[in-house]
C-alpha cells in the first residue's frame, strides 16, 4: 500500500485523522476504544504510538464494514448527556437483551482464541477489565471457579467463558479504560454480528 511509503512506521493522532480523513476526536475515539491497537505513553505530546500496519487494517475494515464509530458517539452532545446521565458507566447488561448473554461468551471466545487453557487471575483481570483485587475475590468466594486455589488461582479458560455469562459479570460497572475497551469492542462486534 502507497501509505507505508509516505508515513513513518508510527504515526501519531493527528496523523491518524490525516491518513484517515476524519476529526482528531473519532481518531481519538477509535484509539481509546481498542479499534485501532495503539502504545499509550502517557505524555501530553504524541501520547499515542500506532503502528501504520493496524492503520492500513484498520482503512480495510472500514471499505468492508462502514464507519466503527457509533453514530453520535463523537458529538458534544453525545459526550454531554453521558456527563449528565446519573451514572455514567456502561455495563453489558445495557447492551444484551435478556436471553442473549450467550453473545457475550462467543465474543470473549472470539477475541481470546489463541489465549492459553488455564489462566491466572491476572490473565482473568485484563480479558474481563476487571481489577485483580475484584477478581480475586471473585475465584475466593467461588463466583469464578477455579482448579487450585490459595495462594494462586488456576483458572481454565471455560470457567472464564462460564463467568462472563453470568448477572454478577454483565451488570459489572467500571471506569476502568481497559472495561470500557472492552465494552465498545462486544458493541461493534455484535452489531457486524447481526449484519
Amino acid at each position: 500500500m502507497a501509505l507505508k511509503s509516505q508515513y513513518p512506521n508510527l504515526l501519531s493522532l493527528d496523523e491518524l485523522s490525516r491518513v484517515c480523513r476524519i476529526a482528531k476526536q473519532s481518531a481519538r475515539y477509535l484509539v481509546e476504544h481498542g479499534i485501532i491497537p495503539a502504545i499509550d505513553t502517557g505524555k501530553k505530546t504524541w501520547r499515542y504510538k500506532i503502528a501504520i500496519d493496524d492503520v492500513i487494517a484498520y482503512l480495510q475494515n472500514r471499505e468492508k464494514y462502514g464507519s466503527m464509530i457509533p453514530p453520535g458517539a463523537v458529538t458534544s452532545r453525545y459526550r454531554d448527556r453521558k456527563n449528565i446521565a446519573a451514572g455514567n458507566r456502561k455495563s453489558f447488561s445495557q447492551i444484551v437483551k435478556q436471553g442473549q448473554e450467550c453473545l457475550i461468551a462467543e465474543y470473549f471466545n472470539f477475541i481470546y482464541i489463541n489465549c492459553a487453557d488455564v489462566l491466572t487471575t491476572n490473565d482473568i483481570a485484563e480479558m474481563t477489565g476487571l481489577d485483580r483485587g475484584t477478581i480475586l475475590k471473585l475465584a475466593q468466594s467461588g463466583h469464578i471457579k477455579s482448579l487450585v486455589s490459595s495462594p494462586k488461582y488456576l483458572i481454565p479458560k471455560q470457567y472464564l467463558l462460564e463467568f462472563v455469562i453470568t448477572r454478577r459479570y454483565i451488570e459489572a460497572k467500571s471506569n476502568s479504560e481497559l472495561f470500557k475497551k472492552i465494552l465498545g469492542g462486544f458493541e461493534i462486534w455484535k452489531a457486524k454480528s447481526s449484519r
